[in-house]
């Protein structure tokens, strides 16, 4: 389970980082469309301040991206992950404030402004503090003054291919002859020709069969 945890740690980050951006792009047209209703401008930009930017969201990206440097082994894009959650939490930490500092200017009632500028600031000051944490983190990181958990070593696959006990070379009988060989020699049969066998340079004389002769002169009958 730990270990499933670890490979889904770096796509669990971007799909939180991807929510955070959603949820800043849908506070902006949520905040269209209350000015296109004619609703109050201290109203519009109270809601876009305190829902542009969760600080839940804050505190998941900021945990998530520091599992992804922290725990061995670290993530193969960990600097990728931490500067686009940077810039993400950045931007809605940004436009937070903007939408505190017009909500406050629009507020009719001073106690009301006052109040609504203390409680501003307690959550911006959060927010900028998770978003400032992942800069001085990959500032530190790339400056290699904070250390962090070796990344997945690299394991090359290798095809090898297991050879068994090498036989020695047995030398086969042979059965072809080359052609300076074959020049002027002679075989008695084809057979011994096709066998390899060495030729002679002259054909062998066959003597012929012997002949019993009786005392007459005259061949005898073979019985």
């Amino acid at each position: 389970m730990i270990d499933n945890l670890k490979r889904i740690r770096e796509p669990l980050t971007w799909a939180v980082i991807v929510l955070v951006a959603a949820n800043l792009v849908l506070g902006i047209v949520q905040l269209v469309q209350q000015v296109q209703r004619a609703v109050p401008l201290f109203e519009a930009f109270q809601s876009l301040g305190g829902s542009a930017l969760s600080i839940s969201l804050v505190i998941a990206v900021v945990a998530l991206v520091s599992t992804c440097f922290f725990i061995a082994p670290a993530t193969g894009h960990a600097r990728q992950v931490t500067l686009v959650a940077a810039i993400v939490l950045s931007v809605g930490v940004v436009l937070t404030l903007v939408s505190y500092v017009l909500g406050a200017i629009a507020a009719d009632d001073p106690f009301g402004r006052v109040v609504e500028i203390i409680g501003s600031l307690i959550d911006l000051l959060l927010k900028a503090i998770g978003a400032g944490a992942l800069w001085v983190l990959l500032r530190g990181v790339t400056a290699g003054r904070i250390d962090t958990a070796p990344p997945a070593p690299v394991v090359e696959e290798t095809s090898e291919i297991e050879a068994g006990p090498v036989e020695p070379d047995v030398p086969q009988p042979r059965t072809t002859w080359q052609r300076s060989e074959a020049a002027g020699a002679v075989w008695q049969t084809a057979d011994d020709a096709a066998a390899g066998a060495p030729g002679a340079s002259r054909m062998p004389e066959s003597r012929p069969p012997a002949i019993f002769r009786d005392e007459a002169g005259t061949p005898a009958d073979p019985e």
